[in-house]
């Protein structure tokens, strides 16, 4: 992976996180994004899917907050907080990228083990109603 083009990709995804943009989302992310859940037995593959998952989560998770960044050759881990309602949450998001610095797989992990219920509550619900 060219090494410029991790910054690019990951300038695009916190956009998208501070501004809800999706076209930002969009850019972000390649066609064949492997999404891996917290709340969801197997990943999900594919950019339409993701954009729906990620977008929802940014609605269910209010004052979301990136605290720290690792960055590896091709990935990045971050760390956030959150809350679900009343329920505060800790997590971080593992995120690699192909080569030419779009997201090609995410991973999310939430704490605690409530908060991540909360989560997937809140998630089923938001999900189940655009499906309608």
């Amino acid at each position: 992976m060219m090494m410029n083009s991790l910054p690019e990709g990951l300038a695009k995804w916190h956009t998208f996180v501070s501004e809800q943009d999706m076209q930002a989302l969009s850019e972000a992310l390649a066609e064949d994004v492997l999404l891996h859940s917290p709340v969801l037995w197997k990943p999900k593959e594919g950019k339409a899917t993701a954009m729906l998952h990620l977008s929802s989560a940014m609605r269910v998770l209010e004052d979301f907050t990136y605290h720290r960044q690792f960055v590896g050759d091709n990935a990045v881990v971050l760390e956030f907080s959150a809350h679900v309602g009343s329920m505060s949450v800790k997590g971080v998001d593992i995120i690699q990228f192909n080569d030419v610095g779009q997201i090609s797989d995410f991973e999310a992990m939430v704490r605690p083990a409530n908060g991540l219920q909360a989560f997937g509550a809140a998630m089923a619900k938001l999900l189940a109603s655009a499906a309608q």
